[in-house]
């Protein structure tokens, strides 16, 4: 894979506090940005990645582009949720971070989790698109929770950003594991599979969390194949099961919580019964 420095923009803003994504919005969030920079950071030994946030008391990059696992795949676990998410202003923090980049060689991307409304108009977005697009920078979209919402205007950022196919947009419905989606995606696959730059790439109807990331051939654990990425293979391992840990309790806790008997035990036992299939391949 090419050279490529990508910073990844996370939404933490209230909206990320809805439970359509088991646990959260944020915590299903949090697997999927763990899923990217893991896979980013292995495609290419040069290849750095950065993170930062898009609410609370404003945009913050919380990592400067590295390539050290360990600091990418710690870096939002004392992230607070809160605020309103500031997209534009956010792809253009990125934007400066990719600037003063370490390694000016290689392409630039942006990697943007949108899980709230849009605030910002079309034309403020489509403008900041055709800046990125004229500085060379690639831009992927992933759409969660208010898809229909904001499907316009993320569709006319990703227009303007797209050359020659390098930008894409992935929608994501309820009741996904983003990470599933994400694996078998032109996200991770620089767009070698699946979706077309602009054109948008939608999870499909009435399918399962389980039916993405495990097709033929993919690999031993997460779509990745053990033998030709030990590394990253490592890194998903541990971030699942930490992963799996955490949002095991809060998925629990919050289906007593909810009063909803054996309705709540049912969604634990079918996101867990996803997650092992993810996991097992």
């Amino acid at each position: 894979m090419p050279l490529e420095t990508t910073i990844v923009c996370v939404d933490n803003s209230d909206w990320t506090r809805n439970g359509d994504y088991i646990p959260t919005r944020f915590e299903a969030q949090h697997d999927a940005v763990n899923l990217v920079t893991g896979a980013k950071t292995q495609q290419n030994p040069e290849s750095t990645v950065g993170v930062l946030t898009m609410a609370g008391r404003g945009v913050e990059l919380l990592v400067s582009p590295t390539d050290d696992i360990g600091k990418l795949l710690s870096c939002l676990h004392g992230v607070k949720v809160g605020g309103k998410s500031d997209m534009a202003g956010a792809v253009q923090v990125a934007q400066l971070a990719l600037k003063h980049r370490r390694n000016k060689n290689g392409g630039q991307r942006v990697v943007v989790f949108v899980g709230s409304p849009l605030e910002a108009d079309a034309k403020i977005l489509v403008k900041v698109g055709k800046q990125l697009k004229k500085n060379g920078i690639a831009v992927d979209v992933v759409s969660l929770g208010e898809i229909e919402e904001n499907q316009e205007k993320l569709q006319e950022f990703v227009e303007a950003t797209n050359s020659n196919n390098n930008s894409h947009l992935v929608t994501i419905p309820p009741g996904l594991l983003p990470s599933d989606v994400l694996v078998t995606s032109p996200i991770i696959h620089g767009g070698e599979e699946g979706g077309g730059g602009g054109g948008g790439m939608g999870a499909g109807e009435g399918g399962g969390g389980g039916g993405f990331g495990m097709g033929a051939g993919m690999g031993d654990f997460g779509g990745v194949d053990a033998q030709n990425d030990p590394a990253l293979a490592m890194a998903l391992r541990v971030s699942y099961e930490e992963e799996r840990a955490r949002q095991e309790a809060a998925a629990k806790e919050a289906a007593v919580a909810e009063g909803e008997g054996g309705k709540g035990e049912a969604k634990v036992r079918h996101y867990f019964g996803v997650m092992e299939g993810w996991r097992d391949g």
